[in-house]
């Protein structure tokens, strides 16, 4: 295992950094033009892919979120009508609930998209070669 230099500190530093920068941009983008925080429309995508709806555990993992803050998030995303919150109970899980995406949700996650999807291009892609894009692929499949 190669050693943690200063280098390496310095290269996670630069990622951690610009990462934060793109998701703070894309956010703010989202957050002024449809009043729709990036987490909120990673919810939404989410809902979207699983034809509509899933098992807020099942949400939880593929955000990778700890249950108390995402519930926090469904609640008030709920309020403002984007998703819908039933109590689904199974013999294996007597409080699951599934979540589901609201018409309001897939019109405001369909027009938010195209700026997400121009956002992605313009702070991110457009800067990146052909050879950048597969040596990212390469390392984010060792991350993980």
């Amino acid at each position: 295992m190669p050693r943690l230099d200063a280098e390496r500190i310095a290269l996670w530093r630069q990622f951690c950094i610009a990462s934060s920068r793109l998701q703070r941009e894309i956010d703010r983008a989202l957050t002024d033009e449809y009043g729709l925080p990036l987490t909120w429309f990673d919810v939404l995508t989410e809902l979207r892919r699983a034809d509509g709806s899933m098992r807020v555990h099942e949400l939880c993992e593929l955000l990778d979120e700890v249950p108390s803050s995402l519930s926090r998030r469904l609640a008030r995303m709920e309020d403002d009508g984007l998703v819908k919150r039933k109590a689904t109970p199974r013999p294996d899980d007597r409080r699951a609930v599934t979540v589901s995406i609201t018409a309001h949700g897939r019109t405001l996650w369909r027009d938010a998209n195209i700026d997400y999807r121009r956002l992605v291009q313009q702070h991110f892609a457009h800067r990146l070669t052909d050879t950048d894009l597969a040596a990212l692929q390469r390392v984010f499949g060792k991350l993980g």
